[in-house]
């Protein structure tokens, strides 16, 4: 027999039959009593709204008496569920599927929006302190080129700083012109010695004749002039180097220049010698270079009583110790004749070497290739060095350490070998040795190594110059405060000769310090306009600033000319508008309205301006609209007049005098004030005005327009002048003469003057509130005191008449007016038209 089944066992199964369907991200549907008796409610409140109630007879016949519609209230409140008004509220389950769906997606789309909503939130304010922090940046950059703060990296020793000119501690690039041995703020007298020189340079540049004009003799003659200030004459070295390097065909041959260079150095040095020990040298009267190269040699050697015994020597001649001397010197020719001449004895030591050196001399391809040598057969030091730079066998590196013991015998070897380096490679099938290596060498040793105690800072400044790391040597003296000044001129003279590499962009990126920057290729470039500039604006002079800043356009190329020009103009201006002395750089109007030129003029071509026109535009205009942003109304009408921009001074005007009379509609001018003069918006004003009409050839290009509207606020403004004196008769007088407001008493023609309005400058329009109160104001005044007359007559009352049908017509007009007053300005119109009725 089957067991019933009960309702319990019933209800297990049938929850067993979606167990597999069940997930946690989607809710059951639980049908309880619960939920059926919440559906019972509602089914039975949807059936009571939808049919009608049955009412009392006598509470409907006592509602109706006193007006209440019984049904109608009954219908009302039956949509209302007060049966479960006061239960305790639960979360209410529903069972049809779609409307949770329609929830579900309703809230999606809430969550999606308020989760969009706060990553903009997050985005805008990251985005926003970015850019602030970026604007502050470049806003503190700003200023510290505006100061001349020098932001480049501290080289290793500036803690050893002291006041014989060695680094400045902390790195401070700001240039310190003053003279510290006189007294007082004196520009030292080397700094106009060098501007005089820059000023030559650039009227060469002007005329045209740039390319003959020597610049670094005239640079090197105002050091020589300066030799007493400076304590030094290594500084005229730096230009005799430089001299080396632009009488090359090619300017960037550094080795070959630079080998020049210490060989002249030196065969001064042997002359020297020479000189102070004649009777240890022995030369003769008239030396040849062979006699006078023996004569060093015996005076080296004499200090040590005789040649050293490693040397090899015949007939008391140390053989390679001379052949070395003279090629250190440059004598090659010589060199290869004492070579012949000693022949049969070089044979013994080296049987190659002369057909080598012949062949190295000839620029032909030597006879041997990889010569294979000993230390045995170097044991003179002198011969090992010869090889070395000769490229004859690769011969050690220590083996004549005994002859390279200075920097410059060091570099000599290094850039020589750099320089014959095709010829050694082929002789000895080494590779070639190149400059790049020898700059990474110098730059790794620093210029702690060269300069310890930094005492002597020029050494260092020399080893860059023979490698030619014009960039970074400039860069490193301008950390030097007791040669700045020369590190700026060094640095024009590279570039005026083509030896400076600059940056292509006018960029700080990949900067390395305040003045140089990493270019494309990892080659260092230096922003000579920012070393321009600091040093431009360090100067008290204005004319010798100009003659600097001229300077930025100075080997300019099609690639970098509209750039540096610009610059060029914008840091002029920059200074003219620090000195304000308009008159003498960019000219000045006349009293027979003639113009006179301004001495900037004489230097256009420099700016890569051609025309008057573009003169203007390029530096006065620009002028003009600095000073019109500073508030400097007086330099602002002048320089736009220079310009010949007569209705730009106009404009400028008419917004002035707007501002001025928002100034006494603020209450800020005293009553009893008088503005009169050149100083004030009011009197400037007046006197362009007055002087347009004067002249007919700017009376012919004005605008109309901005001539009615500075004439309409000249009006306006001594309408309320006189105003605020009590001066109402002439006050309406004065308001009535410039027609903006509807005084004839004729309400017809309001809406004339209120279309009229609109076409308005909105320095009229602005502050319209204020002239509608004023004249208001004055037609009140006028009406109290007639009143107040104790005469009674017939021209009194049309008086009155008069003033009402004004005071009437204004109210009007303020209404039909299409722009925007202050909410109170109605106010007080009404008000005082209403005392006036």
């Amino acid at each position: 027999m089957l067991q019933t089944p009960t309702l319990s066992s019933l209800l297990e199964e049938s929850k067993q039959l979606t167990t597999h369907l069940s997930q946690a991200d989607i809710p059951n549907v639980h049908r309880g009593i619960d939920l059926l008796e919440s559906e019972s409610r509602k089914l039975v409140a949807r059936s009571v709204r939808g049919g009608r109630v049955a009412l009392d007879p006598r509470a409907q016949s006592l509602l109706a008496g006193a007006g209440v519609d019984a049904e109608a209230m009954a219908e009302t409140n039956a949509s209302a569920a007060l049966l479960s008004a006061f239960e305790t509220m639960q979360p209410a389950y529903d069972a049809n599927v779609e409307t949770f769906l329609a929830q579900q997606q309703e809230q999606s789309i809430v969550n999606a929006i308020e989760e969009s909503e706060l990553a903009t939130l997050d985005d805008f304010d990251r985005h926003l302190t970015d850019h602030m922090e970026q604007m502050w940046m470049d806003t503190q950059q700003r200023l510290f080129e505006e100061l001349g703060q020098y932001q480049g990296a501290e080289p290793q020793f500036f803690g050893m700083a002291d006041q014989t000119g060695s680094l400045a501690a902390g790195g401070s690039g700001a240039f310190n012109l003053t003279d510290t041995r006189a007294h007082g703020q004196v520009t030292q007298p080397r700094v106009e010695r060098y501007t005089q020189v820059v000023r030559k340079l650039n009227d060469a540049r002007v005329a045209g004749t740039a390319a003959q004009f020597d610049l670094l003799g005239s640079l090197e003659k105002a050091t020589q002039d300066s030799s007493v200030e400076l304590k030094s004459k290594q500084i005229g070295q730096v230009w005799k180097l430089l001299a080396h390097y632009t009488a090359q065909s090619a300017p960037r041959d550094i080795a070959r220049g630079a080998c020049q260079y210490l060989e002249e150095t030196f065969i001064d040095h042997v002359d020297r010698i020479v000189a102070q020990y004649p009777h240890d040298a022995n030369v003769g009267g008239i030396p040849s270079v062979q006699r006078k190269v023996q004569g060093y040699l015996n005076v080296q050697f004499g200090r040590l009583g005789r040649a050293p015994t490693f040397l090899e020597v015949f007939n008391g001649e140390a053989i390679w110790a001379h052949m070395y001397t003279l090629y250190r010197c440059g004598y090659k020719q010589e060199l290869l004749r004492y070579a012949l001449d000693m022949e049969d004895i070089i044979t013994d030591s080296d049987p190659g070497f002369v057909a080598h050196l012949k062949a190295f001399c000839d620029k032909t391809t030597a006879t041997r290739v990889g010569v294979s040598v000993s230390a045995a057969s170097l044991e003179d030091p002198y011969k090992a060095a010869l090889f070395k730079v000769l490229g004859r066998g690769a011969a050690p590196k220590k083996a004549a350490a005994e002859v390279v013991q200075t920097t410059e015998d060091y570099l000599w070897s290094s850039l020589a070998v750099i320089r014959d380096a095709d010829q050694i490679a082929t002789a000895t099938g080494h590779p070639r040795n190149t400059l790049a290596s020898l700059q990474v060498l110098m730059l790794k040793f620093g210029p702690a190594h060269f300069d310890p105690t930094g005492n002597n800072p020029l050494l260092y400044l020399r080893v860059l110059l023979l490698c030619g790391l014009f960039e970074n040597a400039v860069d490193y003296l301008l950390q030097v405060d007791r040669y700045q000044i020369e590190g700026v001129h060094i640095a024009i003279a590279l570039v005026f000769y083509g030896l400076l590499r600059i940056p292509s962009a006018d960029t700080s990126a990949g900067a390395l310090s305040g003045y140089l920057a990493v270019e494309d290729g990892d080659q260092t470039a230096l922003n000579i306009a920012r070393v321009l500039t600091h040093y431009a604006h360090a100067l008290p002079q204005t004319d010798d600033a100009i003659s600097y800043l001229l300077l930025l356009t100075l080997g300019t190329s099609e690639a970098t000319a509209a750039r540096q020009h610009d610059l060029c103009q914008r840091e002029i201006v920059r200074t003219l508008y620090e000195c304000a002395d308009y008159a003498k750089y960019v000219g000045d109007i006349q009293s027979d309205g003639t113009r006179r030129r301004g001495l900037l003029e004489r230097y256009m071509p420099l700016l890569g301006i051609t025309s008057n026109e573009q003169f203007a535009q390029a530096i006065i205009c620009r002028l003009a609209d600095r000073s019109r942003d500073e508030g400097r109304l007086a330099d602002t009408v002048l320089l736009y007049n220079l310009a010949e921009r007569y209705n730009t001074v106009l404009s400028v005007l008419g917004k002035q005098l707007g501002e001025l009379l928002h100034v006494y509609g603020s209450g800020s001018v005293d009553s009893g004030s008088d503005l009169n003069g050149l100083d004030d918006v009011e009197g400037v004003s007046r006197a362009v005005l007055e002087y347009y009409r004067e002249h007919e050839h700017i009376a012919r290009v004005l605008d109309k327009r901005a001539t009615a509207t500075c004439t309409t606020l000249l009006s306006i403004v001594d309408f309320l002048s006189l105003h605020r004196r009590g001066a109402f008769e002439e006050a309406l007088e004065a308001i009535e003469r410039t027609q903006l407001l509807p005084l004839e008493g004729d309400i017809s023609l309001v809406s004339q003057h209120a279309e009229q309005v609109r076409g308005l400058d909105d320095a009229i329009t602005r502050n319209f509130s204020l002239i509608l109160l004023a004249a208001m104001d004055t037609l009140s005044r006028l009406h109290a005191g007639l009143k107040e007359s104790p005469f009674m007559d017939a021209v009194k009352q049309v008086n009155l008449q008069t003033l009402q049908h004004k005071s009437r017509a204004l109210m009007v007009f303020a209404g039909m007016i299409q722009f925007r007053m202050p909410s109170d300005t109605y106010a007080k119109l009404n008000r005082m038209d209403i005392f006036m009725h």
